[in-house]
């Protein structure tokens, strides 16, 4: 009998990696819970096998997103771990999959508190520099975003670069990588200083490195580029590291077009941001005369093309009043309003109008502002810029029930303003 429930597990397990792998996942639930069952009538129900099944019906409930069983499995699956061993290397996985439940639910102090832990029985198994922990580091910057605590959120990812130099060396290539990952966070929470000297910090190393891959500079170069650029402060700070990854690409042995291809459309894009249009014409220009050296190009290029893309954007605000936190204690109601406007060629957007708006004019003439003031990337086509007319942009927004105690904003809209909770 056992030997019979032991096939029928066996079978039922291949059966739920199966319809994972399909993310079949409503339909594995089922096949989890049998597996639960089964495994129940053979080891009895505080068996250390009922584990693994226990986190993979919860694993299959948080994917279809029922957060709340999700954690209650979870949590049991952690409890019947502990009940053995309360530092058990086990415990990571489990933990970390509840601190994720949590912040999908939005319980950010629970994330924390939960993801502390792992961090703690990570380090009790590992050590303190070991590279797997590094994604709790990750989800923990996820869970103060989600709090609002930048500062712990720059702890969690700064940390990161203390264990690359631990365990790979600080002269190691490996450290770049980290620091390549730490500026681009800095970029996604809107901090372009910190994000400008960790770039100024790897080229530094790149630089300076014997055989230094040509591609991974140029990607250097582009991103201290991309940062004077969300600065708008210098054009010249914004377009030189551009002309330098140009030069290398000249000196490279790797001929890689499409490298090529990135540099010129973000050349022109800077230049597009600061309203040089003739000079942005000419790097524009330049990507299509790469055709002319490799035909294959043709199809992505006009793709690149095809429609106008935002080069400087400037943010409707996602709420109102825009100059207050979400009161919880208020009630809140969706908003939405439809722009309609047309971008020149020289990339400036004109005839911008309302086409609706709920409530009407709560929030229009700040959308207005944002449309007039975005400039986009001009379509192109066979080289030649074109006018696009008749774009549209529905956003939407939420605003306090009382409307009425408000008057239409007048503040400016907010240019590049950081992503409320990036996922790092």
């Amino acid at each position: 009998m056992e030997q019979e429930l032991l096939e029928r597990r066996n079978q039922l397990q291949q059966n739920f990696l199966s319809l994972y792998d399909q993310e079949r996942y409503q339909q594995s639930i089922l096949t989890a819970t049998e597996i639960i069952n089964i495994t129940q009538e053979i080891y009895g129900p505080e068996s250390q096998n009922l584990v693994n099944p226990l986190n993979n019906l919860a694993s299959s409930h948080f994917m279809v997103g029922d957060f709340e069983q999700a954690i209650k499995i979870f949590l049991e699956c952690i409890a019947l771990i502990e009940s053995n061993n309360i530092i058990s290397s086990d415990l990571v996985s489990p933990l970390v999959a509840l601190g994720l439940a949590f912040n999908k639910s939005e319980n950010y102090n629970e994330a924390v508190e939960v993801f502390k832990r792992a961090l703690h029985v990570n380090w009790v198994n590992n050590g303190f520099y070991n590279l797997e922990q590094i994604n709790i580091h990750d989800s923990l910057t996820e869970s103060f975003i989600g709090l609002k605590n930048l500062e712990e959120a720059n702890h969690h990812q700064s940390f990161q670069l203390g264990i690359y130099n631990n365990h790979f060396g600080k002269d190691s290539i490996k450290v770049d990588e980290s620091l390549a990952k730490l500026a681009n966070w800095y970029r996604r929470s809107g901090q372009i200083l910190s994000e400008r000297l960790v770039f100024e910090e790897l080229l530094s190393r790149q630089s300076n490195r014997e055989n230094q891959e040509s591609k991974k500079l140029i990607n250097t170069l582009q991103g201290i580029s991309f940062s004077h650029r969300r600065e708008g402060i210098s054009m010249y700070d914004s377009v030189s590291p551009l002309k330098k990854a140009l030069n290398l690409f000249a000196e490279s042995q790797n001929q890689d077009l499409r490298l090529k291809l990135e540099i010129l459309i973000d050349l022109g894009d800077t230049y597009t941001s600061y309203g040089r249009v003739s000079s942005a014409d000419k790097a524009y220009q330049a990507c299509w005369q790469l055709i002319e050296e490799d035909s294959a190009l043709r199809s992505e290029i006009e793709e690149r093309f095809s429609k106008p893309v935002k080069v400087r954007k400037i943010y409707i605000p996602a709420r109102y009043p825009i100059d207050q936190p979400i009161d919880k204690n208020k009630s809140y109601e969706q908003g939405f309003l439809t722009v309609k406007f047309d971008v020149e060629k020289n990339g400036k957007t004109n005839k911008v109008i309302i086409l609706e708006s709920d409530p009407t004019k709560l929030m229009d003439r700040v959308a207005l502002s944002a449309i007039k003031r975005t400039i986009y990337r001009p379509t192109y086509i066979d080289a030649e810029a074109q006018r696009s007319e008749g774009l549209t942009i529905r956003h939407e927004f939420t605003y306090r029930q009382a409307v009425e105690e408000f008057t239409e904003p007048t503040e400016p809209a907010i240019e590049d303003k950081p992503l409320e909770n990036p996922i790092a």
